[in-house]
């Protein structure tokens, strides 16, 4: 569960230094963002947040390519219905839930 407690914590960061000020925030933003876009996503919650992050860069990409994979591993939790059985994810604060059915 480590690694699911530094992606809240890395979602905490990336929400509070949105709007940054100061080079420590920026900092502090690009680390945050590199926690979430690395991290495989295991709910529609998880990959909203995902998502979220990478439209926040307006279509400027990131150098390190973080946003094209953390798309690719979004498409393929999509891909493997490994989110069907969730009746309704969770919100952090700015991300909306959904609610899964299955056909």
């Amino acid at each position: 569960m480590k690694a699911k407690r530094a992606f809240g914590q890395a979602i905490a960061l990336w929400e509070a230094t949105r709007q940054i000020d100061t080079d420590a925030e920026f900092v502090t933003l690009e680390d945050a963002e590199r926690v979430i876009l690395a991290h495989t996503p295991t709910s529609l919650a998880d990959a909203a947040t995902m998502l979220e992050v990478v439209m926040e860069q307006r279509g400027d990409g990131r150098s390190d390519g973080l946003d094209l994979r953390a798309i690719e591993r979004v498409v393929s939790l999509l891909r493997s219905g490994g989110a069907v059985n969730v009746s309704a994810a969770q919100t952090s604060g700015s991300v909306v839930g959904f609610r899964t059915s299955q056909a």
